[in-house]
């Protein structure tokens, strides 16, 4: 009886079976590349190439979603601690004390 309510709060969710917060990354920085090149080649750049892209990354970002559904959250986490530590002391290297 509780299975679909923890199912819910287990899962992450999901856009079109992908993580949903790296597939909405990939539509929105696939569709700005698809119009810059549609304007900087004069109407030349076939945008079809550009929606095949965009069906070829999110299979691949389902594959990843499936093995590891709370991917987003993973790079999402990751991100304040990419940022470059202050060091206490002066001295070379990533220390906090010395």
């Amino acid at each position: 009886m509780r299975e679909p309510i923890l199912k819910k709060v287990a899962m992450p969710p999901t856009l079109f079976w992908a993580p949903m917060y790296i597939a909405f990354v990939n539509f929105v920085m696939q569709g700005a590349i698809m119009f810059v090149l549609m304007g900087t080649t004069g109407g030349e750049y076939n945008p079809l190439m550009s929606i095949i892209t965009i069906l070829i990354v999110h299979v691949i970002l389902i594959v990843y979603g499936a093995k590891e559904p709370h991917m987003s959250k993973i790079f999402q986490s990751r991100g304040p601690f990419l940022m470059p530590t202050k060091n206490v002391y002066r001295s070379w290297g990533h220390k906090l004390a010395s």
